[in-house]
C-alpha cells in the first residue's frame, strides 16, 4: 500500500469540486498533510469552512503532521542544497517534501518541481488547463 502526503493544490482542487482531485484524495488509507498545507488551504476560509475542511480531512483519515526536529533539519539541508544547486526551493515547499521525506511517503502535487521533480517519491495524478483536469492518471497502488 503507497502511504501518501498531499500537496496544498490537490486539496484546493478537491474544494473547487475537481473529479480527479475527489478520486485522487479517497483513492489513499494511509495520507498526511503537512501542517503548511493546511495553512495554505485554511488562511482564505471563514470559521465554518474551516470546520468543514477539518471534517473533510478527519472523514477521509488524513492527517495533520506538524514540523519535528527531524522535519527541520530535513527542511534546511533541502533548502541550502537548493540555495546552492537550482532550482531554488521555497521554505514552505521544502518543509512540505521534508515532511514527506521524514516518513517514507510519496508526495501527490500538480508542480513536480517545487519537490524534486516527478519520479519515486513524486506523483502528479494530472494536469490543469483552463480549469480542467486532463492527462488523468489512474491511482497508485
Amino acid at each position: 500500500m503507497t502511504i501518501v502526503l498531499f500537496d496544498t493544490n490537490i486539496l484546493i482542487d478537491n474544494f473547487a469540486g475537481m473529479p480527479a482531485a475527489v478520486v485522487e484524495l479517497s483513492n489513499y488509507d494511509d495520507a498526511i498533510i503537512s501542517s503548511i498545507t493546511w495553512m495554505e488551504v485554511a488562511c482564505k476560509m471563514d470559521s465554518a469552512s474551516k470546520l468543514s475542511f477539518n471534517a473533510l480531512l478527519a472523514a477521509a483519515g488524513i492527517r495533520v503532521v506538524h514540523p519535528n526536529d527531524d522535519i527541520m533539519e530535513r527542511t534546511a539541508v533541502i533548502r541550502g542544497h537548493s540555495l546552492t544547486t537550482p532550482p531554488k526551493i521555497k521554505l514552505l515547499d521544502c518543509i512540505i517534501r521534508a515532511t514527506a521525506e521524514s516518513q517514507g511517503r510519496l508526495v501527490i502535487t500538480r508542480n513536480p518541481v517545487d519537490f524534486g521533480g516527478e519520479g519515486l517519491t513524486v506523483r502528479v495524478p494530472y494536469d490543469v488547463v483552463d480549469g480542467a483536469a486532463i492527462n488523468i492518471k489512474a491511482p497508485g497502488p
